[in-house]
């Protein structure tokens, strides 16, 4: 059930508009809510980023057939910023584990929220959240009308690198000798996580993804096995890899050693070969 908060109460709004007549997916169901607004549609938010100022409020309005969310990262607003996901929930795991509507959009439905602490917000839609990421950005300008600095993204002291894509690890396989480390960094905007597949039934996986009988398991949130990984997932989330906390593993046993994305297993895969040297 949906949590409402003193917060969530003053900030948030979700108004129901009017529905139009099914056909094509995308069509107007009655008139448009007041700029700025974002239309939602079967193919992602547009705009998908829009810069706003502060104290402004921001309607979204679902123009398709299909039911989407407007869910915030949590752990990708400003700090001081309030929460926000259509269906009033006061977090972002609230929004997740509500099974049977986790704040969803019908045709015609809107979804307003106030903005006032400067910063870069970034939002999803929970069902279309896995393949393609359907999300969005919003910017809020500081007081001055400045837009402010997206956040740092670290990039690790470490022997190699691998970068994040929105559905990709580059490069997806790496090559390195015993005792070198590798850092993985994220600065998509959209959760991403570094999951070993050990060759359980956690994930599913055919017989070559699965680590080496002696290598050391690894995943981002520094879990001890795919179960344990796949549960947080699903829930708090702590394998989530953040642009200002980049993911490090240090190897050490020969071997080959697969790894995936929980979010993306089918698009985003990746290998670590440890040549015995």
């Amino acid at each position: 059930m949906a949590k409402w908060t003193r917060r969530s109460l003053l900030r948030t709004v979700a108004v129901t508009g009017f529905t139009g007549v099914a056909g094509c997916s995308t069509f107007l169901p009655g008139v448009p809510p007041p700029k700025p607004r974002i239309d939602v549609q079967s193919n992602g938010f547009k705009p998908s980023r829009l810069v706003i100022d502060p104290g402004e409020t921001v309607t979204w309005w679902d123009i398709e057939t299909v039911k989407h969310t407007v869910t915030a990262y949590e752990s990708r607003i400003p700090d001081e910023a309030d929460y926000f996901a259509s269906g009033g929930f006061d977090s972002e795991i609230a929004a997740r584990a509500e099974q049977t509507d986790p704040g969803l959009l019908g045709p015609g439905d809107r979804f307003a929220h106030q903005f006032t602490a400067p910063g870069h917000y970034h939002y999803y839609c929970i069902p279309h959240e896995d393949f393609v990421t359907m999300a969005g950005k919003i910017v809020v300008r500081t007081p001055e009308g400045e837009i402010p600095p997206p956040p740092e993204v670290v990039q690790p002291d470490t022997d190699h690198v691998v970068q994040m894509g929105p559905l990709d690890y580059y490069p997806d396989s790496l090559a390195i000798r015993p005792g070198e480390s590798v850092g993985w960094v994220n600065g998509t905007g959209i959760a991403h996580s570094v999951t070993g597949e050990d060759g359980g039934t956690a994930i599913p996986e055919g017989d070559d993804r699965e680590l080496p009988a002696n290598g050391e398991y690894f995943a981002s949130g520094g879990f001890e096995s795919a179960a344990a990984a796949v549960e947080d997932w699903s829930t708090a989330r702590k394998g989530d890899v953040l642009p200002e906390k980049p993911f490090v593993h240090t190897f050490q046993e020969p071997g080959t050693y697969p790894y995936l994305c929980l979010l993306h297993t089918f698009n985003m895969q990746g290998t670590v070969i440890v040549r015995d040297v």
